[in-house]
């Protein structure tokens, strides 16, 4: 993350809305991560792969059990 000034809040505010428009519009640089960060998310992403079957099975068991 970048870290900004205190500064920086307030010179955005000075901003026209077409000069803030363009400075959003530029494209940032994708960050380069760490191999334990890289890991954590790839982690992550697989966690969730796998949960969301049980959650759905879950969800549409309870379902079943409602209507009885």
């Amino acid at each position: 993350m970048s870290r900004r000034h205190p500064d920086d809040e307030a010179l955005i505010g000075l901003l026209e809305q077409a000069q803030l428009a363009s400075a959003k519009s530029c494209p940032l640089p994708r960050r380069h991560l760490g191999k334990a960060t890289l890991a954590i998310l790839i982690a992550l992403r697989v966690y969730v792969i796998l949960a969301i079957p049980v959650v759905a099975y879950a969800f549409i068991h309870a379902l079943s059990l409602g209507t009885k």
